[in-house]
């Protein structure tokens, strides 16, 4: 019963508050106009009244905006001075820059008399709006965080993680950046490099690379593992520790084939060129020394009769 009392009583004010509206409406056009205009005026008034105050608070913005840039690009340098990675001092330059930036608004805002407290609450519950409109960008943000923290990769280094692969140029609050070797710019989502398999080319300061080379198998084989070593000493490109190992690994089907081993500097152009003077030295060697890297040789065997006829035209 009480319910239905209430129920009843809310709609009596409503009802009361619907007659005071309609009441003191406008009852003709002229009368609506001039209640526009009256509240325009009022409006207006408060404007310029407000106006100094507002352009206090614009310079008190402009002034502290410009103290956040150079603290900002101060922190920057002092971050490079230490030898800090240089994908870690943008972002932290960055993130800095923006919380300098929101002190200033906030602090200017301030000034021109808003509730500072108002503001924040309304900040608070607006990034949580927002956070749960854009889940990937915080992924990518927190992911980028992580991976600067633990640092699988520096700026400069050449990586592969997914289908891209390439040298490390930045991190910034949602991409990682990186140059191809064929110069194209690739920009992957910080989650995605987080959550892939991803291997560092360069991180450990050195490469070893593979070459396959055969020998006749008519030739000394011992003799020519020495010669083929022999070629690889005192290499451009060549490291000499490790040193480079020369293993036989299969007796194929028309050569006794080689495994060289041999460790480079890790960018993948000292990789593609050392190779390449490999390959041309142990060619000559084992040329030079009378051997042979045979090609490779088929044996046809017919059973029965061939009769070899002329083609007709």
């Amino acid at each position: 019963m009480n319910i239905f009392l209430a129920q009843s009583e809310a709609e009596d004010v409503i009802s009361d508050e619907l007659n005071n509206i309609l009441e003191n409406a406008p009852s003709t056009p002229g009368e609506a106009l001039e209640v526009i205009v009256s509240k325009f005026q009022s409006l207006w008034t408060g404007m310029l009244q407000s106006l100094p105050i507002i352009m206090i608070g614009l310079v008190v913005f402009l002034v502290l905006y410009v103290v956040a840039r150079v603290v900002s690009r101060g922190f920057g340098h002092t971050l490079e001075k230490t030898n800090a990675d240089p994908v870690v001092s943008r972002l932290l330059t960055r993130v800095l820059k923006t919380i300098l930036v929101m002190v200033a608004a906030l602090f200017a805002l301030s000034t021109m008399g808003v509730a500072i407290g108002n503001v924040v609450t309304f900040l608070a519950v607006l990034g949580f709006a927002v956070g749960l409109a854009v889940q990937g960008i915080l992924e990518n943000f927190v992911a980028g965080v992580i991976l600067l923290m633990r640092k699988p990769f520096r700026a400069g280094d050449q990586i592969i993680t997914g289908d891209f692969e390439g040298t490390v140029d930045d991190v910034d609050f949602r991409v990682t950046a990186l140059i191809g070797y064929d110069g194209t710019r690739q920009l992957i989502p910080n989650g995605q490099v987080y959550s892939n398999p991803l291997v560092n080319l360069t991180g450990a300061g050195k490469r070893r690379s593979t070459v396959t080379v055969g020998v006749d198998y008519r030739d000394d084989h011992d003799e020519a593992r020495e010669v083929i070593r022999a070629a690889l000493v005192g290499l451009e490109g060549v490291l000499e520790d490790p040193a480079p190992e020369v293993l036989l690994t299969e007796l194929g089907d028309s050569s006794v084939n080689f495994e060289v081993r041999y460790w480079t500097e890790p960018s993948i152009r000292s990789v593609r060129h050392t190779q390449d003077r490999v390959l041309a030295a142990v060619k000559t060697a084992v040329e030079g020394a009378g051997m042979t890297i045979p090609w490779p040789i088929r044996t046809l065997v017919v059973d029965g009769p061939v009769d070899v006829g002329q083609r007709p035209d």
